[in-house]
């Protein structure tokens, strides 16, 4: 087999190293998709146990129920949570 050029050789490996980036990216790509699903996964889990907790004790939800009304501003989300409208 004959040997390559200096130009061949650069040419090959910068191939190689577009090939890299793109799985490099494809893999960066992947972890971020398995995190956010961790992350609503978490929040569903917590959010579920906090709704169940203010089956058993009012205190607990009634301050659930104030720190929602004060933090939830979309019309849409306070409309879902049973909230007021914001003035």
């Amino acid at each position: 087999m004959a040997r390559l050029t200096d130009e061949q050789q650069l040419t090959r490996l910068e191939e190689t190293e577009g090939k890299l980036k793109a799985r490099k990216k494809a893999v960066q790509a992947r972890l971020r998709s398995k995190e956010r699903k961790a992350d609503a996964r978490r929040k569903i889990i917590i959010g579920a146990i906090a709704l169940e907790h203010t089956k058993y004790d009012k205190e607990w939800g009634d301050w659930l129920w104030q720190i929602l009304n004060n933090e939830v501003k979309r019309p849409a989300d306070r409309e879902l949570l049973g909230l007021p409208p914001l003035k």
